[in-house]
């Protein structure tokens, strides 16, 4: 077992600290130490470049939140705490001693046990996995049931527009879990689609039924297919579904150039993905400034930039149809230009997947307002997370279609469903452009847009609604927005501009 002996003055307080060559991250409070694993359990990235305050941990990349005494995950993403090294401080004299064993382990769960309630999970996703993981992390031994079509593990959509299109990863390597996990916690997965919720039912498309005691309506999101001349034709696509992925990929084996409709994250995401494989790349959007309803025009603006210096060709202008004679040709604007594409995708956004589920109480969008626990208003014992909640945030009420939101709903519901309380959540998203963008809090509108630094390179904005900062985005600025993350924790919402 691997030793260090430094003294307590080498140890800076208030920030994780990493030796040089020692695999560890000390975090000092006065005259207390702790060690970790220096690596997040999300996708490994270094903690060392992380913030701590008011006793917790946060992750610069994604968010990742840590108690910083004890290495317990406090918020998503990622399954598993921190292993915590032994210390020793004697005087001014710190020893750590680095043990081996998983970096990462995953906290002590209950099984199925004597319990008769049920807990029935529909769908598959980030929140149905964050809320069966918590459920059994929580003591709950009844039986928890996972309902979704073709029964998958659960795995990071995230990377299905980034690393998969790109050709970093592959399909195999997205389970959020391995398999063993759900039977080590007697999680059943079932294949099936629910088309009908009742009284404690729950009605699946093939006749067969589900009792509940409590479920969770969690099936996220339809892409959304214009209705366009054209748009059913072979070789037009949309990315939603790992099947979605692996057809846009087999199209681009013999392709040269492909065509996106739609600016929006997902899309830009596919196209710089689809850049990199060689492909020549347009995206056709309405606007001349992708992304300016959620971000501004200014930070949009950059983003465009960054997006052609990539390769990437933008046209702006409404779409007629999709051109081709048996298969997806191109694009046929309302102007009669014409852009070509061997193949054509699809990025015009999801609809809620709860507007297909007969009994739900669906709003215009699809979506289903909820409670602060997320529960259904006369619905007894149904809840809604991920896609289709429009929930209550610190921020104001909202649907955020982002994974990570849609993991902490995922343990809210576990928790609402056992009679435990949840304080309040920060919602917080990333997206892989040209460079990472990260943002935090919700921002529907702004009064103003307050920049320190310019969008052209490292920067910070603060969206300011009514003196109060709502949002903030940054790239190239990770610890300043984790740190800005952690003070909207510890207001429990906006905090002054």
């Amino acid at each position: 077992m691997p030793r260090i002996t430094l003294q307590l003055s080498e140890i800076p307080e208030g920030t994780p600290f990493q030796p040089e060559g020692v695999d560890a991250i000390l975090i000092r409070d006065g005259s207390e130490v702790a060690a970790f694993p220096p690596i997040c359990p999300h996708l490994g990235l270094p903690l060392a470049k992380g913030v701590v305050r008011d006793g917790t941990l946060i992750c610069a990349f994604h968010h990742a939140c840590f108690d910083a005494r004890t290495g317990r995950q406090t918020q998503p993403p990622g399954q598993g705490d921190l292993r915590r090294h032994p210390v020793t401080v004697e005087g001014e004299t710190v020893t750590v001693e680095i043990e081996d064993g998983t970096p990462h382990p995953l906290r002590a769960h209950a099984k199925k046990g004597a319990d008769p309630r049920r807990v029935v999970l529909v769908g598959a996703g980030a929140a149905a996995e964050s809320c069966a993981m918590a459920l059994r992390e929580e003591g709950f031994e009844g039986t928890i049931e996972m309902i979704a079509p073709g029964a998958p593990l659960p795995y990071d959509r995230t990377m299905l527009s980034k690393g998969v299109l790109a050709g970093g990863k592959s399909l195999d390597e997205l389970a959020l879990l391995p398999g063993d996990v759900w039977a080590e916690r007697d999680i059943a997965r079932i294949d099936g689609r629910v088309t009908r919720v009742s009284a404690g039912r729950v009605h699946l498309a093939d006749g067969r039924e589900h009792a509940f005691d409590a479920l969770l309506l969690a099936p996220g999101g339809i892409p959304t297919r214009p209705d366009l001349p054209g748009a059913d034709l072979p070789g037009t696509h949309v990315l939603r579904e790992p099947a979605d992925a692996e057809a846009i990929l087999a199209a681009a084996e013999g392709a040269s150039s492909a065509v996106l409709v739609g600016g929006g994250f997902i899309g830009l995401e596919g196209a710089l993905s689809l850049a990199k494989r060689g492909l020549t790349v347009t995206v056709v959007l309405r606007e001349d400034v992708p992304l300016s309803r959620v971000v501004g025009p200014k930070v949009g603006g950059a983003i465009r930039v960054e997006t052609e210096v990539k390769g990437v060709r933008f046209v702006t202008g409404s779409v007629a149809g999709v051109t081709g004679e048996g298969r997806a040709t191109g694009l046929r604007m309302e102007d009669g230009q014409e852009v070509a594409g061997d193949l054509v995708i699809l990025a015009t956004g999801v609809r809620p997947a709860t507007g297909a589920i007969e009994g739900a109480p669906t709003d215009e969008d699809g979506g289903v307002t909820v409670a602060d626990d997320l529960s259904v208003p006369d619905l007894p014992g149904v809840f809604v997370a991920g896609d289709c909640a429009r929930a209550p945030t610190p921020f104001g009420p909202a649907r955020i279609e982002h994974w990570r939101v849609a993991m902490q709903h995922g343990r809210r519901a576990a928790r609402s469903m056992l009679g435990i309380q949840s304080g309040p959540d920060i919602p917080f998203f990333w997206t892989a452009l040209a460079r990472q963008y990260r943002y935090v809090g919700h921002a529907s509108d702004w009064d103003r847009i307050a920049f320190d630094g310019d969008p052209s390179g490292p920067f910070v904005a603060r969206y300011v609604k009514d003196g109060r900062v709502m949002a903030a985005l940054g790239a190239g600025r990770d610890a300043d927005l984790a740190a800005l993350h952690l003070e909207m924790a510890a207001a429990g919402g906006p905090i002054p501009a």
